[in-house]
C-alpha cells in the first residue's frame, strides 16, 4: 500500500451500534408524531443501551476511531436530543404556546452545545465525573416522565406532569451546559470482584425496575441529577469556607 495514500475505511462492529441507537431515536420521532408516546419513551431507553455498547465495544475490539466518535455525538443529537424533544413537546408542550416550543428547542440546542464541548474537552476532562449533565441521562427524565404520565392513565397526573415537563426542559438545557460535575462512573471496574453485598443491591435494584419500569427509572434518574446538584453545592460552600479561613487575619 502506498503510504501518500493511507486506507480510508470505518470499523464497521461499533458504527452498528451507533446507526441501531440513530434508528432508535429516528424510530422515536415517528412514534411520537403517530401520538404512540409509550412507544416513544420505550425506544428512547433502547436507544441509551445501544450508546453505552458502541463505546464499550470499540474499547473491547481496539476499533475506537475519531470517525466513531463524531459519528457517535450526531447520533446522540437525534436520539437523545431531537426524539425526546419532539416527545415532550407533541405530549405535553403544545398548550404551552411559545414557552412550549421555545423549552423544546433550548433542550436540543444545550444538548448539541454540551456534546460539542465534550467532544473539545474529551482529552483532558476527568474519567470520574461529567461535566454539565450528560445528554442520555437528561433524556431518560423526559422519556421516563412522559412514560410515567402515560402509562397510569390518570388525567390529573398527566396535567401535573405537563407543568413539571415545561419546567424540566428548560432546567435540564441549563444542566447540560452548567460546570456542575456528574459521577460518570467510568472508573467502576467491572471485570475485578466486588463485594457480595453490591452484587444484592445489583439484584434488588433489578428487581424494583422490574416491578415498575417507568416510575422507577424516573426516581433514579432523578435522584441522579439531584444528587450531582447536591454534591456541586456542597464542594463550593467547603470552598468559600476555606477561602475565609485562609484570608486576611488568619
Amino acid at each position: 500500500m502506498n503510504p501518500r495514500y493511507p486506507r480510508r475505511g470505518v470499523y464497521v462492529l461499533p458504527n452498528l451500534f451507533t446507526t441501531a441507537s440513530l434508528f432508535a431515536g429516528f424510530y422515536s420521532i415517528i412514534a411520537s408524531i403517530n401520538g404512540h408516546y409509550r412507544v416513544a419513551a420505550v425506544v428512547i431507553f433502547i436507544a441509551m443501551i445501544l450508546d453505552g455498547l458502541d463505546g464499550r465495544v470499540a474499547r473491547m475490539t481496539h476499533t475506537e476511531s475519531a470517525f466513531g466518535a463524531e459519528y457517535d455525538s450526531l447520533a446522540d443529537v437525534i436520539a437523545f436530543g431531537m426524539a425526546p424533544a419532539i416527545l415532550i413537546f407533541l405530549w405535553g408542550l403544545r398548550d404551552f404556546g411559545n414557552f412550549g416550543w421555545l423549552g423544546a428547542f433550548v433542550y436540543t440546542a444545550c444538548g448539541a452545545l454540551r456534546l460539542a464541548r465534550f467532544n473539545t474537552q474529551v482529552h483532558n476532562a476527568s474519567k470520574r465525573y461529567f461535566q454539565g449533565l450528560p445528554i442520555p441521562t437528561a433524556a431518560a427524565v423526559l422519556a421516563s416522565l412522559v412514560w410515567v404520565a402515560v402509562g397510569e392513565g390518570y388525567p390529573w397526573l398527566t396535567q401535573i406532569s405537563e407543568y413539571l415537563a415545561l419546567g424540566l426542559v428548560y432546567a435540564l438545557g441549563l444542566l447540560m451546559v452548567s460546570n456542575v460535575r456528574f459521577r460518570s462512573f467510568k472508573d467502576f471496574d467491572l471485570h475485578g470482584r466486588v463485594p457480595f453485598a453490591l452484587a444484592i443491591l445489583v439484584v434488588l435494584a433489578l428487581a424494583l425496575v422490574a416491578v415498575h419500569p417507568p416510575l422507577v427509572l424516573f426516581i433514579a434518574v432523578i435522584s441522579y441529577v439531584l444528587i450531582g446538584l447536591l454534591l456541586t453545592l456542597w464542594q463550593l460552600r467547603n470552598r468559600r469556607i476555606q477561602r475565609r479561613r485562609s484570608g486576611p487575619g488568619h
